[in-house]
């Protein structure tokens, strides 16, 4: 897998944040600027370790298990940036560091390297993928600025399509009060398109999708290479294979939040958990003939996305977005296609992407296990929401195993 999925952005950020903010602050007890730069190195090697909480460090400075040494580190850290003795943690005489601190401070640097060579790696495998590999022609206008900013489009739409307090998935009632005040309020020259193309959105309507317990809805979907009919749960059971859950993944790759990060993530994180996924395209969420999205710019296509006339269109649109997210995610991905009466859009009311996980362990049923709630709001809050539901049904999954074993 590539350094990205071992290394996220956010997670080296809080890891060095502490030592490049708080670094200029850390002034030597003596005026000795040979000194100031042994205190600033010890620190900083500290701070790295205690966070990267690697406790092997810390064996030569005393007894204690590896919480009492992640304190001890950490109360050095913090000794250090408020400018006060360390104790016999770090004691400097004479422009001097004692043993054991400098015992601390070398062994810091293991912790430390292990950052920056991970920093490195990111930075390499973005260029590769910016540079030689910025995914399949004809999908993005822009493929090599979508992928140098794909973290930051996640992190606006997040901190934009934030509904509430943003840490746990929106209600329906939430949805329908921000669309209304962003669609009728601000564009109000689109308001007929929104009306149209997102129906679960309008205030007063109430949700028939299925709860959580509920049997999942059945129908028809299409193969992209044969054209042929299928049923949705006979395929979902099929895709599922030993596993006791699949997930279904609504998908329209003209919502450009989809396509910006969201639909390649949802996907990430049930495999993550040995979960298969089916994708079933659906209805356009943004056809640019009807109801096309503001949000360009570095998610823009390379080419217009319109209503689907008949099987075939929707087809061809469907093959762009299995291209796309299998370039995404790093493997093939099976995705069928709505039937043109958008009876499972409908049915899941997916519009503009959804998520459903199920239950497949019944031979005499499927059941919706969780879903996700109307896209695109709260995305942070779906996906630790989808982790936590997956990481304890992994747990109950294998202390139900070493029962029966």
């Amino acid at each position: 897998r590539s350094p990205t999925h071992f290394v996220h952005v956010h997670s080296m950020w809080h890891i060095l944040l502490p030592v490049l903010a708080y670094a200029p602050r850390v002034a030597p007890q003596q005026p000795s600027s040979h000194h100031g730069r042994r205190q600033f190195l010890l620190s900083a090697g500290a701070g790295v370790a205690s966070l990267l909480q690697r406790p092997a460090w810390a064996s030569s400075v005393g007894g204690g298990d590896a919480d009492d040494k992640l304190l001890m580190a950490t109360s050095l850290l913090r000794s250090t940036l408020q400018r006060e003795p360390a104790g016999s943690f770090c004691a400097c005489r004479g422009g001097g560091l004692d043993g054991s601190a400098i015992r601390l401070a070398l062994h810091s640097w293991p912790g430390l390297w292990s950052v920056l060579v991970r920093v490195a790696e990111v930075v390499c495998w973005t260029v590769y993928e910016v540079v030689f590999n910025p995914g399949p022609r004809g999908v993005m206008k822009l493929p090599r600025l979508h992928t140098l900013l794909a973290a930051a489009i996640r992190h606006q739409v997040i901190s934009l399509a934030k509904v509430g307090d943003g840490v746990a998935d929106a209600t329906y009632e939430e949805v329908q009060a921000f669309e209304e005040v962003a669609w009728k309020v601000n564009r109000p020259e689109q308001w007929d398109s929104f009306r149209a193309h997102r129906p679960y959105s309008l205030k007063g309507y109430h949700s028939r999708a299925p709860d959580v317990g509920a049997p999942a809805p059945d129908g028809v979907v299409h193969s992209l290479s044969s054209g042929a009919e299928m049923r949705l749960l006979s395929t979902a059971r099929a895709v599922a294979g030993s596993s006791s859950l699949v997930a279904l993944s609504f998908d329209s790759l003209s919502c450009p939040v989809w396509r910006g990060f969201a639909g390649a993530e949802l996907h990430r994180i049930a495999r993550s958990f040995g979960v298969p996924v089916l994708h079933v395209y659906m209805a356009e969420a943004h056809p640019d003939d009807a109801f096309p999205s503001p949000m360009q710019g570095p998610v823009a296509l390379a080419s217009e996305l319109r209503r689907h006339r008949d099987l075939e269109e929707r087809k061809a649109a469907a093959g762009r977005a299995q291209a796309f997210l299998t370039h995404k995610v790093g493997r093939p991905v099976v995705l069928v296609a709505d039937g043109m009466g958008d009876a499972l859009e409908e049915a899941y009311e997916a519009r503009p992407f959804r998520m459903f996980i199920l239950d497949v362990s019944r031979p005499d049923a499927c059941v919706v296990a969780h879903k996700t709630g109307l896209a695109p709001f709260n995305m942070g809050a779906k996906f630790a929401e989808l982790r936590a539901f997956l990481c304890l049904w992994r747990s109950r999954a294998r202390s139900g195993a070493g029962r029966s074993a």
